[in-house]
């Protein structure tokens, strides 16, 4: 590949990210362990302090409720000493290279910091996906070297038929998925499509992570994924005498939910107006129609502050403002805007907050530095700077002297750092499974090697394919850029050369 053709790629990709490509410019020679540390630096001043209380009390209690009381006070003191969280994952098994790298890299320089109290990764999902997003949230992702090919096998929970239905409020699996899936491995195995080795360990994970009676006894799958994730994570890196800090990963939405109905249904504040003020209604179309991760009414994408998930059905469906009332397209479901309605939709967990809304509440509204993926560092600008305008015009200076204070530009998701070696010499992006099927006491502190000798800009690189695919319509792409692969810029930026494999099939 001529290094003008990926200079090429390169540009298109950064033309249309500005955000993006002011990090490159400024941080990008950065290693990605002295990027990372910046993460623990955050911007408080007294009006987020006076907020914090509130966000971290309702996160302590959402904890307490998946993982018990000890990790809850534990995570709660650290969420209040470094306020600080992930948002790049969704809420899936933690299995999909995007956020395995993105939470290692977060986790990679806390020993140097040495400080008790900064114990874990804490990431809040998104759980507004659905079943059929690329990052196969519905199951498990790991490689399998059967016929000696390394591809990528897939575990599913639940059957395809669910794929189009969102992650949040869906129902919990059950004892005989799990049974099923021990079997359709086993049978693998038998028929020589999968190593034995690779099949004891998957379904002896079955039975120590998903087949555990706690999450069994979950209502829901987001329920499930917090309790299993939590033990999936301390299994990565088994054994090892360095391992990086232990996982929590919640669901943003349920989150998000709690604090508005404990704080802004009835009290006066500025998420109170947005919701039920109708003087907000010119506003928040003014300044938001458009933005990536809110809505448009004009070309019908997004929806509302809030989707719908109506009583007896399985999808989410638009809402759209019309008087005093959140409509869907047909009318077929609608709700009044006032706060005993919405109390109501909210506890029966038939509405779920937007994107756009997320962000009003943890970002903009309590402060929280959300560090997280190559698209949320430019709408989340973007949001914030609508959500100033709109409260410069209603004179609300409170709101912009924290909002102002929002640090929306740290980005964890995208940077290539971990892969496993397959017995075919070449390289694969190790998914989380891997760890545990092919890495030994080594793994992680390579992995934290690697994150210290490459550069944000390097890491970043092998990225540019799949954003361009991301950025542009088929139509608008050309071929040659099309054709561009990350092995190919890896090699042509000396990546391949700088890192080692942190696992090695046998």
């Amino acid at each position: 590949m001529p290094s003008d053709t990926f200079r090429a790629l390169r540009d298109s990709v950064l033309s249309k990210r500005p955000v993006l490509n002011e990090l490159i410019q400024k941080r990008g020679q950065k290693s990605l362990y002295d990027y990372t540390k910046d993460y623990i630096s955050v911007n408080l001043n007294p009006p987020i302090q006076q907020r914090q209380d509130e966000l971290v009390g309702t996160f302590r209690k959402e904890v307490a409720k998946l993982l018990g009381d000890e990790v809850a006070q534990k995570a709660a003191k650290q969420l209040e000493r470094y306020y600080y969280v992930s948002t790049a994952d969704h809420h899936g098994p933690i299995c999909h290279p995007f956020f395995i790298n993105a939470n290692l890299l977060l986790a990679a320089p806390y020993k140097e910091i040495n400080d008790p109290d900064l114990q874990y990764v804490i990431v809040l999902a998104c759980a507004s996906i659905s079943f059929r997003n690329s990052s196969f949230p519905r199951g498990l992702l790991f490689h399998n070297p059967a016929d000696k090919k390394f591809e990528v096998e897939r575990v599913a929970f639940f059957p395809a038929s669910m794929r189009a239905c969102p992650v949040f409020n869906w129902r919990a699996f059950v004892q005989e998925e799990i049974e099923t899936i021990k079997r359709d491995i086993s049978n693998k195995v038998k028929a020589k499509k999968m190593a034995p080795m690779v099949g004891t360990k998957i379904n002896s994970l079955m039975d120590e992570v998903y087949l555990q009676p706690d999450v069994l006894a979950c209502k829901t799958f987001s329920e499930q994924v917090t309790k299993t994730n939590y033990m999936l994570w301390q299994k990565f890196f088994g054994g090892a005498a360095q391992t990086p800090a232990n996982l929590i990963c919640l669901e943003q939405e349920t989150l998000v939910m709690q604090l508005l109905l404990d704080y802004h249904l009835e009290q006066d504040t500025i998420l109170n107006h947005v919701l039920f003020d109708v003087s907000y209604d010119p506003l928040m179309q003014q300044y938001f129609e458009g933005v990536m991760g809110a809505f448009s009414i004009k070309d019908h994408w997004g929806s509302y502050l809030f989707w719908a998930i109506p009583p007896g059905q399985k999808y989410r469906v638009q809402l759209w403002k019309q008087g005093n009332k959140l409509v869907t397209d047909d009318g077929s479901y609608q709700l009044e805007l006032t706060p005993a309605a919405l109390r109501v939709a909210m506890e029966q967990r038939e509405i779920f907050p937007t994107t756009l809304l997320d962000f009003f509440v943890l970002s903009f509204y309590y402060g929280l530095k959300c560090v997280g993926g190559f698209n949320q560092i430019n709408y989340l600008t973007d949001m914030k700077n609508a959500y100033i305008k709109m409260n410069v015009d209603r004179g609300n200076y409170r709101s912009i002297e924290v909002c102002a204070r929002a640090q929306t530009k740290e980005m964890n998701d995208g940077f290539t750092l971990a892969f496993v070696a397959g017995s075919d010499q070449k390289t694969y992006a190790a998914t989380g499974l891997d760890f545990i099927l092919y890495g030994d006491t080594t793994t992680w502190p390579r992995l934290v090697e690697t994150i210290k000798q490459i550069s944000v800009e390097e890491a970043f690189n092998p990225l540019l394919p799949e954003l361009y695919r991301v950025i542009y319509n088929e139509k608008d792409r050309q071929p040659e850029l099309s054709a561009i692969t990350d092995e190919q810029i890896m090699q042509l930026t000396g990546l391949d050369k700088k890192i080692t494999p942190c696992a090695q099939v046998g």
